[in-house]
């Protein structure tokens, strides 16, 4: 075992930099990198890099007490797409092979396609011997055939199923995030381990006062619920919708909203509208950065109304658990488990729309059921805090990639 433990991780969101030279990292990545600070000396974090000012969600790495003395930024030039890749891909793998040759523990966020950094990261690992782990959260293949139309989408999930199939097989720790992820690509890893992810603490659930509140909300009243995340066809914005057109097609009153940005934002408010969905019964605040107001609309939501058509384990549901707000949704593997751990919610098969309808226009009719749903929601996820996830992350990490065991 080194006397000082030094991880490079390959991280999935991009850093930008600005005319000015500033470096913006996405503030969840800069909570990750503070927590892995607690298991290892030195980290060297990479990921490509855009010019230009950074979307909302990211700050100044300074901003977010990023010391460039324990926590090293090794921003790569953008290598995502094939002919950026032929350009920028050999200053990326000199950058890549000397912070690998300075590091004890390597892991990479995998995304799939031609030009991702973890997959390049994974090729370049295995071809120097060096032990490595591969981290997934969901199954960009299917993201792919999902959100990318035509012929073009089909490639890219050929592609990538490629990819992702050799990467798995060739690295010495697959990190599945949720059991939806782990049940997928058990059988594919050589070494498949299931972990989860979360930034939250136990501080950050709701305090017992604002629960009985929400109770009493909930006995009465229009429905209150709400979905946090992407404006994207791969998080069932328009059978989300469509639910919401049923309710109103059955004078069920309800207010809804919606909170986060996307691809699909403007489709999606352009088709609101069409289906006759009002301003009083949806609310369309696009992103929203402070954390405080994304807690808030957590906990003011009776229930979180989902509709994910791919596979994959977004730490939104664990979120939403630690607000005492249960899930209502499509049904996966990860859902399924977090609903079992204590009853909090209700779920259908992916694409029944119908059956989700009838869900919730039940719990408007059966206001206990729907109270008793946000009691088992307030005793669930206990075990999955910030500190708990990476804890068992790194030590996974630090004994299937013991550098002795090289």
């Amino acid at each position: 075992m080194p006397t000082t433990r030094t991880l490079m991780i390959g991280l999935g969101a991009p850093y930008y930099r600005d005319a000015q030279g500033r470096l913006f990292v996405e503030d969840q990545t800069g909570s990750g990198l503070h927590a892995w600070q607690v298991y290892f000396d030195k980290i060297i974090a990479f990921a490509i890099c855009g010019d230009g000012p950074p979307p909302s969600g990211w700050s100044l790495a300074s901003d977010l007490g990023l010391d460039i003395h324990e926590i090293e930024l090794l921003a790569l030039p953008d290598t995502y797409a094939p002919r950026r890749m032929l350009q920028t891909w050999p200053v990326a793998r000199k950058l890549m092979a000397e912070a690998m040759d300075r590091a004890d523990y390597l892991t990479f966020a995998y995304g799939g396609w031609v030009g991702d950094p973890g997959e390049m990261a994974s090729k370049l690992a295995a071809s120097k011997g060096r032990r490595h782990a591969i981290w997934l959260d969901r199954v960009e293949s299917q993201v792919f055939r999902s959100t990318t139309p035509g012929i073009k989408g089909r490639i890219k999930a050929a592609v990538s199923l490629r990819n992702e199939r050799r990467a798995l097989r060739r690295a010495d720790l697959a990190m599945l995030h949720g059991r939806t992820v782990f049940d997928y690509f058990k059988d594919i890893a050589r070494n498949p381990h299931i972990v989860e992810d979360i930034h939250l603490e136990d501080s950050d659930r709701i305090p017992p006062d604002e629960l009985t509140e929400k109770l009493g909300q909930a006995a009465r009243g229009p429905l209150e619920f709400a979905y946090v995340g992407r404006a994207d066809d791969m998080k069932g914005w328009q059978p989300w919708l469509q639910v919401l057109a049923a309710l109103n097609a059955r004078d069920i009153p309800f207010h809804a909203t919606w909170l986060g940005n996307g691809p699909a934002f403007d489709a999606m408010k352009a088709k609101a509208s069409e289906l006759g969905i009002n301003d009083t019964q949806l609310t369309l605040p696009g992103f929203v950065s402070d954390r405080a107001k994304v807690l808030e609309t957590f906990r003011r939501a009776q229930f979180l109304l989902f509709c994910h058509m791919t596979d994959e384990s977004p730490r939104n549901l664990i979120e939403s658990l630690h607000s005492a707000t249960p899930l209502v949704g499509f049904s996966d593997a990860f859902s399924a488990a977090l609903v079992a751990e204590q009853g909090a919610g209700s779920l259908v098969s992916r694409g029944d729309v119908d059956a989700l309808v009838e869900i919730v226009a039940d719990l408007d009719a059966n206001r206990s059921k729907l109270t008793d749903l946000i009691e088992a929601a307030s005793k669930s996820a206990r075990h999955l805090t910030r500190q708990q996830v990476f804890k068992a992350r790194a030590e996974i990490m630090l004994a299937e990639l013991d550098p002795e065991k090289s």
